[in-house]
């Protein structure tokens, strides 16, 4: 007697249900997974990291001597810096409606081109308009890291070994921030200040953008279901994943956390501890080692979890999500810059381990034809819907009590919803899962 798709439903779940190591696949060792997708597509996207970080780091740190050659305000270049990181949320779903529909690599490839343009011609600009359309085209490449490349990765690579990958992925990212200052203070220290060196570093950038482009045209795309429906469509059978709605909503209620509460802590760093531009770019990266730490660990111990337990990997994403909003309270009234480093090098981590958790959980109950889309929705409402919202609500809790106490309010507050929304959402994880047709 033949089994019905309900009847093989019920047994992907009771199984599910169990536990079993299988679900995924034999374990494999990092050697081996790499070996499965390949080494090029993941060193290509994690190149793609590191300069993205770099580029937004080296802006940070010349950003006095951009004003003063474009003869703007400290406002008006905030406001430029701040382009790229909108545009970011704003392309994302654009591009993931895209990317579930033609070639990623290729995709990948031109928008990096567009990225290397925009940062190469940064190094000419003369008037404020002429910055703020550059750094506008900079989001946009920036904006393919959730849609473009975490969605190819996790096609790309076996579910056994995504952990691991997106944490070597997200590295890159890690990486970036403590080699930007670096390179910044190198390109200062060798050009001289008469020559402008803030023109020189965007313009060399280009050249490893350029090279990581073509790169990307040359990688293989993975075999995936092709998309028959609309994107109208495509949206809706998305929220009606109920793992991936709830997941969606935490990362909006985090991102008010996550996207706004670093521009106070910068403020606190210099107001409340009397650090300078220089000690604040040292400052950062050495924070940022810790999210190198986190994104490393995160990675391998997502993949561990996700094997025994698809809910363990919320609760780890729940937990660290949590204690992120816990360690920037504790930053706002650090003591000393001692104590607000570490703690810095902890929230990192956090931070890190907590996207590769979530990233496993949308890879596994999404279907592969929409999995473009669904990484396009994590930054969405990350970026945008959590940026606008934490602005809104630190804001007013900053007129009200001042920067210090505003974060110590904001941030648990966010973290804590975000962390119980995920908590509710695992009853919904194996059942997403076993309708997915992910397990393979």
């Amino acid at each position: 007697m033949r089994s019905t798709p309900e009847d093989d439903l019920s047994i992907t779940i009771r199984s599910l249900e169990r536990g079993s190591p299988g679900d995924t696949g034999p374990p494999m060792s990092l050697e081996q997974v790499l070996s499965t997708g390949g080494r090029a597509t993941l060193a290509t996207f994690a190149g793609l990291q590191v300069l993205d970080s770099v580029d937004g780091v080296m802006f940070v740190v010349f950003s006095p001597e951009i004003r003063d050659s474009l003869g703007i305000s400290t406002a008006a270049v905030g406001v430029v810096g701040a382009l790229a990181g909108l545009m970011v949320a704003v392309a994302a779903l654009p591009l993931g409606l895209l990317g579930d529909r033609r070639r990623r690599t290729t995709i990948a490839g031109v928008v990096t081109l567009v990225w290397a343009a925009a940062a190469g011609l940064l190094g000419v600009v003369h008037n404020l308009w002429q910055a703020a359309a550059l750094r506008i085209a900079v989001g946009i490449g920036k904006a393919s890291e959730g849609p473009i490349q975490t969605s190819l990765l996790v096609d790309a690579y076996p579910p056994t070994g995504r952990g691991r990958v997106l944490g070597l992925h997200r590295g890159g990212q890690s990486l970036g921030i403590v080699v930007g200052p670096l390179l910044a203070a190198a390109f200062a220290a060798l050009i001289p200040e008469e020559n402008e060196p803030w023109r020189w570093a965007f313009a060399l950038l280009a050249i490893p953008a350029l090279l990581l482009a073509f790169a990307a045209f040359r990688l293989p795309e993975p075999r995936r279901a092709h998309v028959t429906t609309s994107a109208r469509d495509a949206v809706r059978k998305l929220l009606k994943i109920r793992t991936f709605v709830l997941v969606m909503v935490a990362l909006g209620v985090f991102g008010m956390s996550v996207t706004t509460v670093p521009v106070y802590l910068t403020v606190v760093l210099e107001e409340q501890l009397g650090q300078d531009a220089a000690a604040r770019g040292v400052i950062m990266s050495v924070s940022a080692v810790g999210g190198l730490i986190g994104a490393a660990l995160g990675g391998a111990l997502s993949d561990r979890l996700f094997r025994r337990s698809p809910q363990a990997c919320v609760h780890l994403a729940a937990g660290a999500l949590t204690l992120l909003g816990v360690g920037f309270a504790l930053q706002a009234y650090a003591p000393d810059v001692v104590t607000y480093t570490v703690i810095g090098m902890i929230t990192q981590g956090m931070t890190f381990a907590g996207i590769i958790a979530l990233s496993l959980v949308v890879a596994a109950v999404t279907p592969t034809e929409f999995r473009a889309t669904a990484f396009a929705l994590m930054s969405v409402y990350t970026g945008l819907v959590g940026g606008l919202g934490g602005a809104v609500l630190t804001g007013v809790a900053e007129g009200f009590w001042g920067e210090q106490a505003a974060v110590a309010f904001s941030a648990p507050l966010a973290s804590v919803l975000a962390g119980l929304v995920l908590v509710a959402s695992t009853r919904h994880v194996r059942r997403d899962i076993a309708r997915s047709g992910d397990l393979r």
